[in-house]
C-alpha cells in the first residue's frame, strides 16, 4: 500500500468529480475501465458487495494538469 500524507488522503464522491470534469458517470467508468482515469477506493465490506467508491482528490487533480490544455488540432 502507497504511504500517503493527510493532505492526499481526502477522498472525493463520484458527483464532486463529474461536477470538477464537467462530464458524466457514465464517462468516469468507461475512462477507469479504459485505464484512462485513476482507479477509484472501493469502500465496502469484506465479502466482496461493494458499498461506494471514492477518489483520492490528489490523483485527480494529478490526472487533470497532466492533460492537454488549449485548443486541440488533430495532426497537429
Amino acid at each position: 500500500m502507497t504511504s500517503r500524507s493527510n493532505e492526499d488522503m481526502k477522498l472525493m464522491r463520484i458527483k464532486e468529480v463529474c461536477d470538477l470534469l464537467k462530464v458524466s458517470r457514465a464517462t468516469i467508468y468507461r475512462w477507469v475501465e479504459e485505464g484512462k482515469f485513476p482507479e477509484p477506493v472501493v469502500l465496502g465490506q469484506d465479502d466482496g458487495k461493494r458499498s461506494a467508491v471514492r477518489w483520492f482528490e490528489v490523483d485527480v487533480l494529478y490526472w487533470l494538469a497532466k492533460k492537454p490544455k488549449g485548443i486541440q488540432k488533430n495532426g497537429t
